[in-house]
């Protein structure tokens, strides 16, 4: 029988050794390596205070997870409920959050969770200034009034309150935004993130401007208007009313209906044009018939347009006859 050295025997020991070290030391690397076998080492840290955007609470919004693969994303998505109201806080208990987690099965047994023993979150928002409203109201006044000048002397809106952060914009349905008199009336919608977040009302006094006729001095009834009569001037013409006058040919030649102040608009309700004939003129006075025609003069005992029966007085025979009125200087006589 062949026996083995002792020198042998003690190398074959410390082979063997060796190669149950190293052997050991790979299964413990790989091991490390492969989450999935090991999953101790899971930490999850509620922070005392957060903010978050989105309409409700998540995992992943209020904590700090310290976990590789899948599990980061899952663990992530353990919802609280609904966030507070954009700017708001809301308090939740540490015994919630504790549930909630251990709820989830793929968490560990063995994971660390550390929290607070209450946690606020707050609803990140974004402030819209009453500003920011009337400038988008000016631009719809502004093509509106097709780029006229106008001003927008008072300005209040109603509603406003912090809203969710995200793409804004504004848009209204309003048609008729400014009355007659200037007053300005509307609903403005918000939209945030293409979805509608609000409506606000919107009131205040719009001033229109416009190149107008005045009168350079004080005018009695009667009395003749012509180009040197008035002067033009940039005015509010909600103040105005209907019927102001622009050009000077719309007034040139036209008696004034009314007495008028030194600086007054002249308006169309003010204006007529004058009779073709007036008390006091010399006109021809035709009489006619099928075989005769008769021409003298007369005055006119009252004023009158074309085709208008009036009084005459015939120079020659001192009678009142009635005539009708064919132009400035010829009255035909009725019978």
């Amino acid at each position: 029988m062949n026996r083995v050295s002792p020198i042998w025997f003690g190398f074959l020991s410390l082979f063997i050794t060796g190669l149950a070290f190293i052997c050991q030391g790979f299964l413990t690397d790989l091991l490390a390596d492969d989450g999935s076998m090991n999953p101790a080492g899971i930490e999850i840290a509620v922070r005392e205070t957060s903010t978050v955007q989105s309409s409700r609470v998540f995992l992943q919004d209020i904590a700090d997870i310290k976990v590789d693969g899948f599990l980061r994303e899952t663990l992530g998505k353990i919802d609280f409920g609904l966030s507070p109201k954009p700017g708001k806080i809301r308090s939740i208990d540490k015994g919630k959050i504790i549930s909630a987690i251990q709820r989830e099965r793929y968490l560990p047994a063995d994971s660390i969770i550390t929290c607070p023993d209450r946690i606020y979150v707050k609803r990140g928002s974004e402030q819209i200034s009453a500003s920011d409203i009337r400038k988008y109201v000016e631009q719809q006044l502004s093509e509106s009034f097709g780029n006229r000048e106008f001003n927008l002397i008072t300005f209040n809106v109603r509603g406003l309150e912090p809203y969710p952060s995200g793409e804004m914009r504004f848009f209204s349905d309003s048609e008729d935004m400014v009355d007659k008199n200037g007053k300005l009336s509307l609903f403005v919608n918000i939209v945030i993130n293409g979805k509608k977040a609000d409506r606000v009302s919107v009131t205040g006094l719009v001033a229109l401007y416009e190149t107008v006729l005045l009168a350079r001095h004080a005018f009695e009834k009667g009395e003749i208007l012509s180009r040197e009569s008035i002067y033009a001037e940039k005015k509010n013409i909600f103040e105005l009313g209907d019927g102001y006058i622009q050009s000077i040919d719309a007034i040139e030649g036209k008696q004034l209906a009314a007495a008028v102040r030194q600086g007054e608009c002249i308006l169309t309700s003010l204006v007529v044009s004058p009779p073709l004939v007036q008390k006091g003129d010399i006109v021809s006075l035709v009489a006619q018939n099928d075989t005769l025609l008769i021409v003298t003069k007369g005055i006119c005992r009252e004023d009158g347009f074309e085709n208008d029966v009036i009084k005459i007085e015939n120079l020659n025979s001192g009678k009142i006859i009635r005539g009708k009125i064919k132009d400035k200087s010829k009255v035909e006589v009725i019978y």
